[in-house]
């Protein structure tokens, strides 16, 4: 009887071939590690905290407006643009500087969100 020995790659029993194997299955194993916690802890965590301000960005090569904990009613700087909410109450938009006329329908704007505002406009909270 004769004794058949494999030469092909895979069936091969080759201590280096299985060392590879091995080392590619910790490798797969090491990365899926990551995305199963990842989803997980994604999904249990709750947003991180408003820094309780409202930013306005004007024009490049400016520094932005920052109105740290806001109440009341602000006139907007002149020429503003943008006006993000990082508060964790609702920001009420107006076309005037006096808090008067709201711009609907997109005056009320949430915590977290951004817009596009009047360059007179004004803003309550």
């Amino acid at each position: 009887m004769t004794s058949m020995v494999s030469t092909h790659p895979i069936t091969r029993k080759d201590p280096v071939m299985r060392f590879a194997r091995k080392i590619s299955a910790a490798f797969a194993a090491a990365a899926l590690v990551p995305l199963a916690t990842a989803t997980s802890a994604g999904a249990e965590l709750p947003p991180p905290p408003q820094p309780d301000q409202v930013v306005v960005f004007q024009m490049e090569f400016t520094p932005v407006t920052v109105y740290k904990e806001p109440s009341g009613c602000y006139s907007l700087p002149f020429a503003s643009h943008v006006l993000v909410n990082q508060t964790d109450r609702v920001v009420t938009i107006y076309f005037d500087p006096k808090c008067t006329f709201p711009i609907f329908p997109v005056q009320y704007l949430k915590p977290g969100n951004g817009t596009h505002v009047s360059p007179l406009g004004s803003f309550s909270i």
